[in-house]
């Protein structure tokens, strides 16, 4: 297999699903990385080194890419000729987008008053949500309603968005 030509799920030897073993996934990277290592080609020619060194970054690429699920999900639209980075609102719920907003502002709030504790349980709620909106991106993917799975995969940026500011003032607030 020309591991140019694969797509990431084959690359790792994995059945193309949002749900994925990571187990699987974590051995199949570590052989992969053992046998396209650049430091194998180190006293090889230009062209080899320079090989194994696009194998490497694709084999790193491919296992970043599958081990994050958000990352996954947009790969999958991709596969089914889904551009998962077309932004069109349109597409996302106005109730949605509402919730965000008041999260948003929550989140404000809690970091004005210096409240871990708030963005503690604001964090647990949201992973619940994450949680949620990742079952129902696999639900429709499976079913092959990528229309749909596109606007959850949406909503999943906002999500992550929301969960890495969290964890950024998390941060900001325990440095003090």
């Amino acid at each position: 297999m020309s591991l140019q030509k694969a797509n990431y799920f084959e690359l790792f030897s994995l059945p193309v699903s949002f749900q994925l073993e990571n187990a699987q996934l974590e051995a199949a990277y570590k052989k992969l990385q053992s046998e396209f290592h650049p430091d194998k080609a180190v006293n090889a020619d230009d062209r080899t080194r320079l090989q194994a060194l696009q194998q490497t970054s694709m084999v790193n690429d491919a296992y970043v890419t599958l081990k994050s699920p958000l990352k996954r999900a947009a790969y999958l639209l991709k596969i089914a000729g889904i551009d998962a980075e077309e932004h069109n609102q349109l597409h996302l719920d106005e109730g949605f987008l509402l919730q965000q907003m008041e999260m948003r502002e929550t989140l404000e709030s809690l970091i004005d008053d210096e409240d871990l504790e708030g963005l503690d349980a604001m964090k647990d709620s949201i992973n619940k949500e994450k949680t949620s909106i990742l079952a129902h991106f696999e639900t429709q993917f499976t079913a092959g309603e990528f229309v749909g799975a596109k606007s959850t995969y949406n909503q999943l940026q906002f999500v992550y968005k929301l969960l890495d500011e969290i964890d950024k003032a998390e941060e900001k607030l325990l440095d003090y």
